[in-house]
């Protein structure tokens, strides 16, 4: 199946979620944030900025809720499983488990900020590494899991194609001009044709190809 590709194991490793947080803040915004901000002005451009930071936290915080709810899924099926091993060496259940069993009945129809807060044991807890493929396992049919792999990699494909427009173009405005390597004094209004040399006989196509 396919979120069994991606087990769950432990948390990251403080450096494996630094590399993550530098991957996230560090890339093409990085190298387009100066030229929108020059083309759509400073009102603009911090409006959507502060939009998109908003909507980036929203889907951050749904997305913790998952996981949380992937744990404690996975925790009470450790709980079942264990349960199961003692009831095959006594064929009587005790009253804790069955109070355990109806507590956690309980809980599913309660919000998780409430099982939190009431319960002793916090089933919710993100203590195992879910990974999104393996959460959309979890909680969606095999439609609702197509879908999300499709989501996947439509998004995945639009971030390379960002990647693959911004960083050669950059690199090749920067690198080349018309009258050779003089990149410092390229001016910023002037039009260039692909056709156009930049190195010898290689031309600013050839150039932006190289970098691609």
């Amino acid at each position: 199946m396919a979120g069994e590709i991606t087990e769950t194991g432990e948390l990251y490793s403080p450096y494996v979620g630094l590399v993550y947080m530098f991957n996230l803040i560090v890339g093409t915004g990085a190298l387009t944030m100066p030229k929108a901000f020059a083309t759509a002005g400073w009102l603009v451009s911090l409006i959507l900025l502060v939009f998109l930071g908003f909507m980036s936290f929203v889907t951050t915080t749904f997305v913790m809720e998952a996981m949380a709810a992937a744990n404690a899924q996975l925790r009470w099926k450790r709980m079942e499983t264990h349960k199961e091993e003692e009831d095959e060496d006594s064929s009587t259940a005790s009253d804790s488990d069955i109070l355990t069993q109806d507590n956690y009945e309980r809980a599913e129809k309660r919000p998780i900020l409430s099982v939190q807060r009431r319960s002793s044991a916090n089933l919710f807890e993100i203590t195992d590494r879910v990974e999104m493929g393996q959460m959309a396992s979890m909680f969606f049919n095999k439609v609702g899991v197509n879908l999300f792999y499709f989501c996947i990699i439509i998004y995945l494909y639009g971030d390379l194609a960002i990647y693959a427009a911004a960083v050669p173009f950059s690199l090749m405005q920067v690198t080349c001009s018309v009258s050779g390597n003089e990149s410092c004094g390229v001016d910023t209004d002037a039009k260039y044709n692909d056709t156009d040399l930049c190195w010898g006989p290689l031309r600013r196509v050839d150039a932006y190809r190289i970098y691609l």
